[in-house]
């Protein structure tokens, strides 16, 4: 059995914690599972990564792209043919959110056709199951946008 330790307040030397430099994005997370659907919400709220909507199935995010613009997509491909087709509408334009949005999946198993699939409609991460909820925050903070470049005047 693992042992968690309370965190050892900081030293009254020890450097601030700075929120990320971007504000949080609005995510839509579409997760069957309710405990890992609250979890990864939670730690992105926290993180100041994102501001998800948590959804549990791909209807119900059918119906909320129809209306609502998001800036990115997290999708478990557990309803996989429903799933590429709201991909495939979102990239054609048919919904709120913009063309290019970056999207991350969750899967079970990928094969050779579901990871071309998955090319085709600019998926920027895959992430298999089972993961780490790490995992899914990295994948999350690589939804959002770079940071602006700083120019400097000569």
């Amino acid at each position: 059995m693992a042992v968690i330790h309370a965190p050892q307040p900081l030293p009254a030397h020890a450097p601030a914690v700075h929120a990320p430099a971007a504000p949080p994005i609005e995510l839509l997370l579409v997760e069957p599972q309710f405990l890992l659907r609250r979890t990864v919400a939670a730690v992105a709220r926290d993180m100041r990564l994102a501001n998800p909507r948590e959804i549990t199935t791909i209807e119900q995010a059918e119906s909320l792209v129809s209306f609502q613009p998001f800036d990115a997509l997290f999708l478990s491909l557990d309803e996989e043919s429903a799933a590429l087709d709201l991909m495939r509408r979102v990239r054609n334009g048919d919904t709120k959110c913009a063309a290019g949005i970056p999207i991350a999946v969750t899967a079970a198993a990928c094969d050779t056709s579901l990871a071309l699939r998955l090319k085709h409609l600019d998926v920027r991460r895959l992430i298999l199951r089972p993961f780490k909820v790490k995992g899914v925050l990295d994948a999350i903070a690589a939804l959002r946008p770079a940071p602006a470049e700083t120019h400097k005047a000569a």
